[in-house]
């Protein structure tokens, strides 16, 4: 009797526990994932990863800015006259720029000065001043035409941005997956306690009505034995449980970085707002996939590919185009000289590669790179389809059976009503009552159970069309942040070491 009334006093006391934590910890799946997403550091890498994949785009389009070219020098060397000495000083510079069109542009200037130890004649000035200013341009009609290696950079920069997105919408699916996996798990957990607690509670009562039988001699001891013993049986289920719920809840505190031991109680409400027709969801889901997101950005560089290989297999076909102004200046024996004429000129160059089998081996892997996508895309569909048709068939018969369970509670209760009136009577045995009690539990437990696989359905299918990231802030990072986070990461190292440090002096 003393076991009986600790055991009722622990049951209220743990029920009252439950109620309270239910007022200050019942989250919703979406305050949990954003806990989460809050948190995690590998959300943070992620979103870096993107902002590092858009740096690249800079760097591409860096191709086509100017280039500042100078240079300086002095040389002292014979000239082709008698082999006499020659002072040279040089000094040039040159602005050159590569052009979206595929052709150079440049501009040159060049000042030269010649002092030979030697007068060959009066009419050949000594020293000589050389000034030339030109303008240079290179035109290409067949291989570079077009610049595609800065347009097919620009695409690769792109892909790469798009594969590092495709990458963090996959970790956070990924994350969002086991968030759930953990969640609806204390949900179960906590389930079959609430299951054990009100089966607990069902039998004190029976416990406390057989010892008052015993007591006047109208029940036999081996009622009251086996009273207790489901009694020890539900309390050790429910210490097994409790363990199980304790590592639960540590494992979802670790992912939201709160302390390991704080309770959370999760919300079990269904949205039922959104289409669930098969086609609504597979165009959703098309569009948040991060697996065809990926797929896109490999088709679109295997078409970048093959662009390029196709080009670097032209022949080299330019047109090259000068003009400029040259003043020649010196000290004549008859006067000084003076000179100022117009230069220029055009030119075609040519180039031929006589073996052209690596191109074209290049050019067919771009192409197998290519279909390989296209087959991979095939299966990611099929898979998707296979996928949701399950999801919503699923649901639908959790529906269904959800409301088959909550009408069979209905009659596991009245069964055991009704059995409790005759076992007062002492028509029945104290055996069936716990056989129906334990019927009942099932029955209820069994309800439960199939709601939460409802709910963890629903949130499967949310996921899988990209819904569950809805009202979740993700986090934005600008370098300036990322330098700031650098430091106090830098800082919590630090600190980590010196207490590491300091642990050690004192062991």
């Amino acid at each position: 009797m003393k076991y009986t009334t600790l055991a009722v006093i622990f049951f209220f006391a743990f029920n009252t526990n439950i109620a309270a934590r239910e007022m200050d910890s019942n989250l919703s799946l979406g305050q949990v994932l954003q806990k989460v997403v809050d948190h995690y550091p590998s959300i943070k890498s992620a979103a870096l990863q993107v902002q590092k994949a858009r740096e690249e785009n800079i760097k591409v389009e860096s191709q086509l800015s100017w280039l500042l070219k100078s240079n300086a020098g002095y040389s002292r060397d014979t000239s082709v006259f008698l082999g006499t000495a020659v002072d040279r000083y040089n000094v040039g510079a040159g602005l050159n720029r590569n052009l979206a069109n595929g052709g150079t542009l440049g501009f040159n200037a060049n000042i030269s000065n010649e002092d030979s130890a030697v007068t060959f004649g009066p009419t050949i000035p000594n020293p000589l001043t050389k000034s030339r200013a030109d303008v240079n341009y290179r035109h290409r009609f067949a291989k570079g035409a077009g610049n595609p290696l800065y347009e097919e950079g620009l695409v690769a920069a792109r892909v790469s941005e798009k594969l590092a997105l495709s990458d963090k919408l996959s970790l956070y699916d990924q994350l969002a997956s086991q968030v759930i996996e953990l969640y609806m798990g204390i949900a179960t957990t906590l389930a079959r306690i609430r299951s054990i607690e009100k089966s607990i509670e069902r039998t004190e009562r029976l416990s406390v009505y057989i010892n008052n039988e015993y007591k006047l001699g109208l029940s036999e001891q081996k009622d009251v034995l086996q009273v207790e013993a489901r009694l020890s049986i539900n309390h050790a289920d429910r210490k097994s449980l409790m363990v199980a719920w304790n590592q639960q809840l540590i494992s979802l505190n670790r992912l939201m970085g709160r302390q390991w031991d704080k309770t959370m109680v999760p919300n079990k409400s269904i949205n039922r707002d959104q289409s669930n027709a098969f086609k609504d969801v597979y165009l959703q889901s098309q569009n948040h996939s991060p697996e065809l997101k990926r797929i896109a950005a490999r088709l679109q560089l295997a078409d970048s590919q093959i662009r390029s290989s196709r080009d670097k297999r032209k022949d080299d076909l330019d047109l090259v185009v000068f003009l400029g102004n040259e003043i020649n200046q010196g000290d004549q024996a008859t006067g000084s000289l003076d000179e100022s004429e117009v230069v220029g000129g055009v030119s075609i160059e040519f180039n031929r590669g006589l073996d052209k089998s690596g191109f074209d081996a290049e050019l067919r892997q771009a192409h197998y790179d290519r279909g390989l996508a296209l087959q991979d895309k095939k299966q990611i569909l099929e898979d998707l389809q296979y996928s949701i048709s399950s999801l919503l068939a699923e649901i639908k018969s959790s529906d269904e059976a959800l409301l088959a369970f909550k009408k069979s509670v209905k009659a596991e209760q009245k069964k055991l009503d009704e059995a409790v009136e005759r076992f007062k009577d002492g028509r029945i045995e104290t055996d069936r009552i716990i056989d129906f009690e334990s019927q009942l539990a099932t029955a209820e437990l069994s309800a439960d159970l199939q709601l939460i696989e409802l709910i963890r359905r629903h949130h499967q299918l949310n996921l899988l069309r990209g819904g569950i990231w809805k009202n979740i802030a993700l986090p934005q990072f600008t370098f300036n942040e990322y330098q700031l986070d650098n430091n106090t990461a830098d800082k919590s190292s630090q600190d980590y070491d010196n207490q590491s440090e300091y642990n050690r002096g004192v062991k």
